[in-house]
């Protein structure tokens, strides 16, 4: 029996979001039902919320809650009684808020995820650490297929390629967790040139994708080109 109002208004917000779950096409259905499940799904703890913790702290420096309507919230960490709607939160909490809850509340042991362009609407810095976030979760288990077109993304990946070559002393002494290391028979890269996926090599230093580094190539030789005149 749903409950209602007498004049037919329904009032649990949750039946509301399943009577117009059918209006959508099947993709805006299943995010709907998937807000509609947060509210017990939130309940599951994952053995990866550590990874979680991890991007909240280093990365969206506040944390990510569900509500009991099943709508996600975001208190940062200099006013925690703030619990933001996610629309009024910066680009980057709503991009990553998705990989939080998962991280938290969902994620286990082989599963398989794709991730399209996990460098949305963060600072080079920000993009170097969930590379190294995503790294851990991948020696953990989850198996991970995702797309860049970041250059810094792509050579942090290299740094941890040759990481994995490095003793676990000599990597903390560079500052660097032995957990995101890459051994390079544990990736694999490709490069999707109009139709067709081509692999890309992987050595002991990583890998290069040359559609990338020509366009890096150019903007130093321009840089060089501008500082030579201006200079010279």
């Amino acid at each position: 029996m749903v409950d209602a109002d007498i004049d037919g208004r329904i009032k649990d917000p949750l039946e509301l979001i399943r009577r117009k779950a059918g209006r959508y096409p099947w993709p805006i259905r299943d995010s709907l039902r998937t807000a509609n499940d947060l509210a017990n799904l939130k309940r599951q703890k994952s053995p990866f919320a550590d990874l979680a913790d991890e991007l909240e702290s280093s990365v969206l420096h506040g944390t990510i809650s569900v509500a009991d309507t099943g709508e996600l919230r975001f208190a940062p960490n200099d006013n925690k009684d703030a619990q933001l709607e996610m629309h009024l939160t910066a680009s980057v909490v709503k991009s990553l808020s998705s990989v939080v809850f998962y991280f938290r509340h969902l994620a286990n042991p082989r599963d398989f995820i794709i991730i399209d362009e996990p460098e949305l609407n963060l600072h080079p810095d920000n993009q170097r650490i969930i590379t190294r976030i995503l790294a851990k979760a991948a020696r953990r288990g989850i198996k991970i297929m995702m797309s860049t077109h970041s250059d810094y993304v792509l050579r942090e990946l290299n740094h941890l390629i040759m990481l994995s070559k490095l003793p676990e002393d000599e990597a903390k002494d560079m500052g660097y967790d032995p957990m995101w290391a890459i051994a390079p028979d544990r990736i694999g890269v490709y490069l999707f040139d109009e139709h067709t996926a081509k692999p890309v090599p992987i050595e002991e230093t990583g890998f290069s994708i040359k559609t990338i580094d020509d366009v890096v190539d150019r903007l130093n030789a321009d840089e060089q080109r501008l500082y030579a005149r201006l200079l010279g």
